[in-house]
């Protein structure tokens, strides 16, 4: 059903597509500039800092 709604790119793509995966945001990614996919990195990783709690080490684990 879902390797209707997509464009074929070769068996691997087929097969991840019939595993479940979610090609739908690789393609919307790939259809972006790379400037447009910096950008977009940029405000994910303002977007994390932004969350992140003050004072946790980068390497903190949940115990």
């Amino acid at each position: 059903m879902l390797r209707q709604a997509f464009p074929s790119y070769g068996p691997d793509w087929d097969a991840a597509i019939e595993e479940g995966v979610d090609v739908s945001l690789l393609e919307e990614n790939l259809r972006l500039t790379p400037t447009e996919r910096i950008e977009q990195l940029q405000r994910m990783t303002e977007l994390y800092e932004a969350l992140r709690p003050k004072g946790v080490p980068d390497d903190a684990t949940d115990s």
